[in-house]
C-alpha cells in the first residue's frame, strides 16, 4: 500500500470578503494526555524547518525552553527566537519524527517545512485543482514524475 498522500488546499476568508487558498497538510501530534490531534499546517517549501507558536508546546507536553535555541528569519522580518524539538507525528499513513521550532511569537503561523519530510517524498503542488501531493519516494508515481521531468530538462 502506497504511503503517498494528497491534501486539498486550505481556505481562509479575509477582511472584505477576499478568499485565500493555500497548500496545507494534516499532521497528527500526540497531546500530553496521549490523544492524537489533527492540525493543519501551511506547506512551505521555502521553510527549512517546521514551526509552531510556543503556546502550542505545553499542549503537547513539551517544555519549549529545553529545546535548542535558534533564531528564525523570514522575508523582510526580524529574527524570531525559537526552540527546536523533534516531534513524533502521524502524516498520512506514515509515522515519523520531524524537527519543529516553537517560535516566540503568538502570531507565528503553523508551518510544515522541508526538514525530515521533503527528502522522503516528492512534493507536488497542483494549483489548478487546489491540492498538494506527497508522493512516496520509490513509488510508481514518483517514477512517472521523474520520467516526465527528465524529458523536459
Amino acid at each position: 500500500m502506497s504511503k503517498s498522500s494528497v491534501f486539498p488546499y486550505g481556505i481562509t476568508l479575509r477582511e472584505g470578503g477576499i478568499i485565500d487558498v493555500f497548500p496545507v497538510a494534516e499532521v497528527k501530534i500526540q497531546s500530553k494526555e496521549g490523544e492524537w490531534l489533527s492540525i493543519f499546517l501551511l506547506v512551505d517549501s521555502g521553510a527549512a524547518l517546521s514551526a509552531l507558536p510556543k503556546s502550542d508546546a505545553s499542549f503537547f507536553g513539551i517544555n519549549f525552553k529545553k529545546g535548542k535555541i535558534m533564531y528564525i528569519t523570514g522575508i523582510g522580518s526580524q529574527p524570531i527566537k525559537g526552540w527546536q524539538h523533534n516531534l513524533n507525528i502521524s502524516f498520512g499513513r506514515n509515522m515519523m519524527s520531524l524537527p519543529f521550532v516553537f517560535l516566540d511569537n503568538p502570531n507565528a503561523p503553523r508551518i510544515l517545512g522541508r526538514a525530515g519530510l521533503f527528502e522522503k517524498f516528492y512534493v507536488v503542488f497542483e494549483e489548478r485543482n487546489k491540492r498538494s501531493g506527497f508522493l512516496e519516494s520509490g513509488s510508481k508515481e514518483v517514477g512517472a514524475v521523474s520520467k516526465i521531468l527528465g524529458r523536459i530538462s
